[in-house]
C-alpha cells in the first residue's frame, strides 16, 4: 500500500500575538469510504462488484472494467458513462446516521455524487471517475446564517488506463488516485484547499470457458496537506482548520460465479475480440462464434471483502460542528464483507437482484452495521441501443438509499 504526502505534525497550533492561530491543527480530517455509492446494479448487489467489473458502472469499483469488452461488442471502440447521487430521501436529517457513529448526523445539506467516463479502443481503455461528498456544519451555537456555516467538500478521483491480455482473460489497470478537499463559508468566499495523489493498481482474471472471475483492487492511503494560498490564515468562521485530510488505503478481493445453463459462456469473447484475435492474435486459439442470445447462466453470485487500513491522528467530519466532542477515528484496521445475487428472471426482459454487506465504523466501540440491498432491471425498448430502467435500495439502521437510473441493457 502506498502513502503519499506528509501531514503537518504540529504538537499544537502556533498563535499570533493577537491570539489568532497562524498554523492549522495537527489532526487530519477522515474521509470515510464506508457509505456504499454506485450505480443501481452495484448498490443492488451490496457493492460486491470487484469480481464482476463490467461497463462504466464497474469502473469506479474496479479499474479493470476499462478494458473489459462486453460480450455483444462488435466494433473496435466503446463509450460508457455512469452517474449516481446519494440523497437518502426516506430518512429525516434528525434520524439519519451516514457516518455510522450511532447518533444523528450534525451536518446539514449533505449530498454525495459519483461519476465516471470511460473509452475503450481494442485491448485498451482509459477513463476518469470521481466521488464527491459535500456537507455543511454550524460553526457556532446560534447558527444564525450562512456566514456561520462551514461548507466541507471532499473528493476522491482517479484517472486510469487498462489493457487486456491473451483472450481478454487477464486485465491490468493502473491509475493516479487523488484525494482533495475544500472548505469555505456557505455564504461564499475564498476556499481553503487540500490535495495529494497516490497510485492505484487493479486487475481482473476471467478465464475463457470458465464460469467464474477473480478481481483485486488496491487503493492507496492518501494524506492531502493544506495548500496555503499566500497569507491565508488557518481560520474559518472562528474555527481553526486541520493540517490535512486522510483517505485510508483499501484492499478489495472479489469473485463472481455464473450458475445455470450456459454458465461456461460467462467469459465469452465479443465479436470485436474474436476479430482482433484472428488479425493479430499471436497464434492464440480463436473460440467459435456463438449467437448473441445464447444462454450464459441465469444466476450470478458475487462475493467480496474490503480491508480498510488504519490511519493516525484522524478526526471525523463532524469535528467542524460547534457541539462536536473531540474524538479520534480510524486507528484500527476494519473489514467489510459483501455478497450479492442476480437472477435473469425473464431472460432478455427482467433481472432481480439482492445483496447484504456489513459496513464497518471508524468510531471506537461501534460494531459493523448490517445492510440489506436489492433492486431490479427492466428492458424498455430498442432504439439505437437496448435501453433499460433500473432501481435499487440500501436499508440499514438509521440509513436508507433508494436509486433509479436509465441505461443500456447488457
Amino acid at each position: 500500500m502506498l502513502t503519499v504526502g506528509i501531514a503537518l505534525g504540529l504538537a499544537s497550533p502556533a498563535w499570533a500575538q493577537e491570539g489568532e492561530p497562524i498554523q492549522p491543527r495537527p489532526e487530519r480530517l477522515y474521509f470515510n469510504p464506508g457509505a456504499l455509492l454506485g450505480s443501481a446494479r452495484v448498490v443492488s448487489l451490496g457493492g460486491a462488484y470487484v469480481g464482476i467489473a463490467e461497463g462504466a458502472a464497474g469502473f469506479p469499483s474496479n479499474l479493470a472494467a476499462l478494458a473489459h469488452r462486453g460480450p455483444a461488442l462488435d466494433k473496435d471502440w466503446d463509450l460508457g458513462v455512469t452517474l449516481s447521487w446519494l440523497d437518502l430521501p426516506f430518512t429525516s436529517g434528525r434520524a439519519r446516521d451516514v457516518d455510522n457513529d450511532g447518533r444523528a448526523d450534525e451536518g446539514q445539506d449533505r449530498r454525495q455524487l459519483l461519476g465516471g467516463l470511460m473509452l475503450q479502443y481494442k485491448r485498451f481503455g482509459i477513463g476518469f471517475a470521481l466521488r464527491n461528498s459535500v456537507v455543511a456544519y454550524c460553526a457556532t451555537a446560534t447558527c444564525a446564517g450562512d456566514t456561520e456555516r462551514i461548507r466541507v467538500s471532499l473528493t476522491q478521483s482517479v484517472l486510469a488506463g487498462a489493457v487486456s491480455f491473451g483472450q481478454d482473460d487477464f486485465i491490468l489497470a493502473l491509475g493516479i488516485y487523488a484525494a482533495q478537499a475544500s472548505f469555505r463559508l456557505s455564504s461564499g468566499g475564498d476556499d481553503w484547499r487540500y490535495g495529494d495523489t497516490g497510485v492505484a493498481i487493479d486487475m481482473l482474471y476471467r478465464p475463457h470457458g470458465r464460469p467464474w472471475r477473480l478481481g483485486v483492487t488496491v487503493r492507496p492511503e492518501v494524506i492531502a496537506d493544506w495548500r496555503r494560498d499566500g497569507e491565508q490564515p488557518p481560520v474559518l468562521a472562528g474555527r481553526t482548520l486541520f493540517g490535512a485530510v486522510v483517505s485510508p488505503a483499501v484492499l478489495s478481493l472479489g469473485a463472481s460465479w455464473r450458475l445455470g445453463e450456459g454458465a461456461e459462456r460467462y467469459n465469452r469473447l465479443s465479436p470485436a475480440s474474436r476479430r482482433q484475435l484472428i488479425i493479430d492474435g499471436d497464434a492464440l486459439p480463436v473460440p467459435e462464434e456463438e449467437p448473441r442470445d445464447a444462454p450464459a447462466g441465469r444466476w450470478l453470485i458475487s462475493a467480496q471483502v474490503d480491508l480498510l487500513s488504519s490511519v493516525d491522528n484522524a478526526v471525523p467530519l463532524r469535528s467542524f460542528a460547534s457541539t462536536a466532542d473531540e474524538e479520534f477515528v480510524g486507528h484500527t484496521t476494519t473489514f467489510a464483507p459483501r455478497l450479492g445475487v442476480e437472477h435473469d428472471t425473464v431472460p432478455g426482459m427482467i433481472r432481480l437482484r439482492a445483496g447484504v454487506y456489513a459496513e464497518p465504523s471508524p468510531f471506537d466501540g461501534r460494531p459493523p452495521r448490517p445492510h440489506i440491498t436489492g433492486g431490479f432491471e427492466v428492458f424498455v425498448l430498442r432504439y439505437w441501443e437496448d435501453w433499460s430502467i433500473s432501481a435499487s435500495f440500501d436499508l440499514a439502521s438509521r440509513y436508507s438509499n433508494v436509486g433509479l437510473s436509465i441505461g443500456f441493457w447488457r
